[in-house]
């Protein structure tokens, strides 16, 4: 039987894209993200967080320092290497999981097209359902669905707007040309 997360708080960090709001609870009194809000234009990350979670607290977790300076650290594009350990993948559907398992493995400067990463995962002809659970990805920057793009090399949607897709895929070194478009280069091979 799963353990039951009790509480829920957020702490808000600054980055080289804004203000982002990691939500979090406690099960068994370890801190487990439970989503990460990215900045949009229009409204402010901690009042899109008390309109999805009206009785969050803002509150800090020493367990958690690390992984939110990793945050920090990755968006001004030095490498990171994310652990799940304070992920609970529980809050996902099974074909998510599926699919945000195998997101994690794009390596950094690389990207995958929606098509390629379904046949991954052993589901295809499934891309538009690929990109429909990264667009409820509830991790993203721990889970990089911005490395996943359209088949025909444009970048495509994400959910810090494709502002932020383009500016995290240039900050991995994966620029897009006058066009739009992604090199074939930098697909990872087989895709």
């Amino acid at each position: 039987m799963a353990s039951k997360i009790f509480g829920v708080f957020y702490q808000i960090i600054p980055s080289a894209i804004g203000e982002i709001g990691i939500i979090w609870g406690q099960k068994n009194a370890a801190p487990l993200i439970i989503h990460i809000m990215l900045p949009q234009k229009d409204i402010p990350v901690t009042e899109r967080i008390i309109k999805n979670w009206p009785d969050a607290l803002e509150r800090s977790h020493e367990n958690l320092k690390k992984l939110f300076l990793q945050i920090q650290n990755f968006l001004e594009g030095f490498p990171v290497s994310f652990s799940l350990k304070f992920i609970d993948m529980n809050l996902c559907y099974d074909f998510q999981k599926r699919v945000l398992l195998e997101t994690i493995k794009i390596p950094r400067g690389k990207v995958i097209s929606y098509g390629r990463l379904a046949d991954r995962i052993l589901a295809p002809k499934a891309a538009r359902a690929v990109g429909s659970a990264l667009a409820r990805n509830p991790f993203p920057l721990i889970i990089p669905c911005h490395r996943v793009i359209k088949s025909t090399r444009y970048p495509g949607n994400f959910g810090g707007g494709p502002e932020t897709k383009r500016f995290l895929l240039k900050m991995e070194d994966v620029p897009s040309n006058a066009k739009g478009k992604i090199s074939p280069e930098k697909f990872l091979i087989g895709s």
